[in-house]
């Protein structure tokens, strides 16, 4: 037994790696990258032309915001953008002359906010936390401006405010990008094991249908294994799953049944490792953008929605994310389940090709 699995290393010593080694460095890399879970200490840039105590109070508030940190005081807008260019600073809050005055006047004045949208992540950060401070600057002089002529601290919160939002996200209530991002990002390159591995097993043609299913089934095997870690890394984050593990179990084998079925199609017609894996990375690189998740399919184009609907990744994310999120009934998942199925047509399609490739009587042997 143990001379044979000896052997089995030895002979796909690549296979071994990619389902010993890579698993987890590719999981600790993408943790790494997002375990802080939220953007924090932004670097921003403050221009004062007003240089009063309204305005210091302002960059107070931005100073205490814990999304940002006021990294310069720049005295033009162009001197701003050069390093907002460079990278040192992802945004800049313009506070006006006169802003004091104005705002004492109740006529208002206009702050000016510049930040880098390149970064769709820290856009978004930047933007919330400015309109945050904002919203609650203006609330706090109203209030204040309110109290001189009404003594009752909640007829001023009143007038200053007299509708209060109450939001309550769901599902990742703390806006978690750790959250809603590994629960994307680990699951395709957990999809891009499955096929690399499938393909490194067929880097020698089989001499039977035999070895065929035994190293699809392996395959499975060890990918099932995998998702099961990464299900258990996600619990031990917190994430939430209020539903049946034991139907995402069955759907991580249907789906890695489906993976590596296209990829013994794939290799089955090419013969060649090097045409194989560029037709999956082809394929399945679109898998980030087109699973639904970083932007919602019922929103794509007809050519994203038709490319996500091809991606077996797509079926699995849609079933993961309702068992996590809502729980639903098993007869629902397994007709999202269902909907893997067609993608074995690849794998019958695959063998009848190494059928008549090879030959009939060499295909059956044992």
């Amino acid at each position: 037994m143990l001379h044979n699995l000896k052997l089995f290393i030895q002979k796909n010593l690549f296979f071994c790696i990619i389902w010993s080694v890579l698993p987890v460095f590719l999981g600790s890399l993408a943790y790494s990258i997002f375990f802080h879970s939220i953007p924090t200490n932004l670097p921003v840039g403050i221009i004062d032309n007003d240089r009063t105590t309204l305005s210091n109070d302002l960059a107070f508030y931005i100073e205490s915001s814990p999304a940002l940190s006021v990294k310069k005081y720049y005295n033009s807008l162009m001197e701003a953008k050069r390093d907002l260019d460079d990278g040192v600073i992802f945004g800049v809050a313009l506070i006006p002359q006169n802003f004091q005055a104005n705002v004492r006047k109740g006529v208002g004045s206009d702050v000016g906010i510049y930040y880098n949208a390149q970064f769709v992540l820290i856009g978004k950060s930047i933007n919330s936390a400015f309109l945050q401070i904002l919203t609650t600057f203006n609330a706090v002089s109203y209030v204040g401006k309110n109290l001189a002529t009404d003594a009752n601290m909640n007829i001023a919160k009143a007038k200053a405010m007299p509708i209060i939002p109450k939001i309550q996200a769901l599902f990742n209530p703390k806006n978690d990008y750790a959250q809603f991002l590994l629960t994307i990002i680990l699951p395709c390159m957990w999809q891009i094991l499955v096929a690399i591995g499938m393909l490194n097993l067929l880097n020698e043609t089989p001499k039977s249908l035999r070895e065929i299913a035994a190293k699809f089934a392996l395959n499975i095997a060890l990918a099932v294994a995998w998702g099961c870690v990464m299900m258990g890394f996600f619990g031990a984050l917190h994430y939430p799953h209020e539903g049946n593990m034991s139907i995402v179990i069955l759907a991580m084998a249907v789906y890695a049944g489906a993976m590596s079925s296209l990829v013994i199609c794939f290799q089955a017609i090419l013969r060649e490792s090097a045409k194989s894996i560029s037709v999956i990375a082809a394929y399945s690189a679109p898998a980030l953008a087109f699973a639904g998740i970083t932007y919602p399919q019922n929103s794509m184009e007809i050519f994203a929605s038709f490319w996500s609907q091809i991606l077996p990744i797509s079926y699995f994310m849609k079933l993961y994310l309702q068992q996590a999120n809502y729980g639903l009934d098993s007869i629902y998942s397994l007709k999202i389940i269902a909907n893997l199925l067609p993608f074995y047509l690849f794998l019958g399609l695959g063998l009848c090709v190494y059928y008549l490739r090879i030959g009939k009587d060499s295909m059956i042997r044992i």
